[in-house]
């Protein structure tokens, strides 16, 4: 099954390509995009080298907006032909901190951090702790991803910087599989109000863990229809027309720079576009 996919990841990698020279011949311009990035937990040396030279091979082509520049390209009748993008990351490690301390704000760019409200300041070795990294890692964590989550003056740095935080549940649970209601507004609409009481400020965005159409259901986005101006999925889209559920684009450092543009170009695009709007009509 890893071969069929990786093979199909390749044909679209040379597709890509191609349809770049022609359209650099063609002199063709570009169409509106608006695409959002998840990223996780970015640690090593080697990763955040990685991840710097990504965006700095993305800054190339792409606008970097901040989290309300987003909202208002999103809400906009006229989009311009520009290519814009909007960089986010999940779970809340302490390596969110380090990433936008030593690269985001060097470079002017504003992320959206989503928040595990009970995972913050969690000591590595409590019970706690050891719970939230299970629901995160449902297989088991490998000793490497055994990372630090951010304390409260992490996240009030961030914010300070300029930077935005949203909800990730409050314990990082599966909400299609939540059975029993109260669990499930608990994990959607507690942690909302911890958030917006230890940091002062109102949260509008949620993105749902894991991101994909399997792990949400019709009763979790008729609760987060009420509390949330926008749910952040895992499906890979462009964010062309307003709508609460948002497309994004989970990669990681250790991807090559073609593969990430061809995503980004919306290569992989229709094999999400079906489950999107099946989603979408859980709203109504």
């Amino acid at each position: 099954m890893k071969c069929f996919k990786d093979f199909i990841l390749n044909i679209l990698d040379i597709f890509f390509l191609i349809k770049k020279n022609i359209r650099n011949l063609l002199s063709i311009k570009s169409s509106f995009q608006l695409r959002v990035l998840i990223y996780h937990d970015v640690k090593s040396d080697i990763q955040i080298k990685l991840f710097h030279n990504q965006i700095l091979s993305l800054k190339k082509e792409y606008v970097f907006i901040s989290p309300f520049e987003f909202e208002k390209l999103l809400k906009k009748k006229n989009k311009p032909n520009k290519k814009y993008i909007l960089l986010t990351f999940d779970d809340g490690f302490k390596s969110n901190r380090k990433i936008a301390e030593e690269i985001l704000n060097k470079l002017n760019i504003k992320a959206l951090f989503f928040i595990i409200s009970d995972f913050i300041s969690k000591p590595l070795k409590s019970n706690a702790y050891e719970k939230i990294i299970n629901n995160i890692y449902p297989n088991g964590p490998r000793k490497e991803e055994l990372s630090k989550p951010m304390d409260y003056d992490d996240i009030k740095f961030l914010l300070t910087s300029g930077h935005q935080i949203g909800c990730h549940t409050l314990s990082h649970k599966k909400l299609s599989s939540l059975e029993n209601f109260n669990d499930l507004k608990s994990e959607i609409i507690s942690s909302k109000i911890d958030l917006e009481n230890n940091f002062g400020i109102k949260i509008k965005h949620f993105a749902f863990p894991f991101g994909t159409y399997e792990s949400i259901n019709h009763d979790s986005i008729q609760v987060l229809n009420q509390y949330y101006e926008y749910i952040f999925s895992g499906l890979r889209g462009n964010n062309k027309r307003v709508t609460k559920l948002i497309y994004r684009d989970a990669v990681n450092p250790e991807m090559k720079i073609i593969r990430l543009k061809s995503f980004l170009n919306g290569n992989a695009d229709f094999f999400y576009k079906r489950k999107f709007r099946i989603l979408k009509s859980y709203f109504n």
